[in-house]
């Protein structure tokens, strides 16, 4: 290349610096006259309609309400009902917490593995077996031991039996004791219901207004108690028939 038509000899004479860019290129006529048109004729297009705010919010409100339908030509459902919203079924616990301070555990089921977890049944697992805490709590030592040995020998954890002589000595609290045991059974049981229905006392006549008083004094409204004392053989069957057809 010769010298005089290198890039440097070729710059102006002042030696500033002039970019390519500043200078663009010249579009073609036909361009230009096209750009022009459209420019008068306001576009290539109709213009879409300008919306005012509620008429917007109108046209959103119509689109997010149209119901759904799937975008599968002849689609048929497997489920003919609606399934979402379903409950699932509650997980198995028992009535009062087996952890809390306190509290009496009559009944505490297997520990399993979390591989025996997998695949034992949900809806079968044994749950804990508590003493309410409104009996649980104002119960002494003595008399806690007392219910767990009721409770077991009632359900035949103890041994091949059911039931038990309690013969503690006046004034160490069996009647409390008795009515703990009665009320758990009645309340609940490792299968998640109650272990019996119904429960009937037996004492001498004198001693039966005593247990009802009890029955009232540490729970209340809770159970419904029917005492039977005196009357005739006629009256006595009768009151006993209806409690035994009482679903509560």
């Amino acid at each position: 290349m010769r010298k005089s038509l290198a890039p440097s000899q070729c710059s102006p004479a002042n030696g500033a610096f002039k970019s390519p860019f500043l200078n663009a290129p010249k579009r073609p006529r036909e361009c230009r006259e096209r750009n022009s048109k459209l420019k008068d004729t306001g576009g290539g297009g109709p213009s879409p309609p300008k919306l005012s705010a509620s008429e917007y919010e109108m046209m959103i409100t119509k689109i997010l309400t149209r119901p759904f339908k799937i975008p599968i030509e002849n689609y048929i459902p497997e489920h003919t009902t609606r399934c979402l919203g379903m409950k699932r079924p509650p997980a198995r616990r028992s009535l009062h917490d087996p952890y809390a301070c306190n509290a009496l555990v009559l009944f505490t089921p297997q520990e399993l593995s979390e591989h025996d977890k997998l695949k034992a049944d949900q809806g079968k697992a044994q749950v804990h077996v508590v003493v309410d805490p409104l009996l649980g709590n104002i119960l002494r030592p003595h008399q806690r031991e007392g219910v767990r040995f009721m409770y077991e020998c009632v359900t035949g954890k103890r041994g091949d039996f059911q039931g038990c002589i309690m013969a503690d000595e006046m004034g160490l609290g069996k009647t409390l004791q008795c009515i703990t045991l009665l009320w758990t059974l009645l309340r609940q049981s490792p299968d998640c219901k109650p272990e019996i229905n119904k429960a009937v006392i037996v004492c001498p006549s004198s001693l039966v207004k005593n247990w009802y008083k009890e029955f009232g004094k540490w729970l209340g409204c809770r159970v419904n108690c029917l005492s039977i004392d005196g009357g005739s053989k006629e009256q006595t069957t009768k009151q006993l028939e209806q409690f035994m057809a009482n679903q509560s």
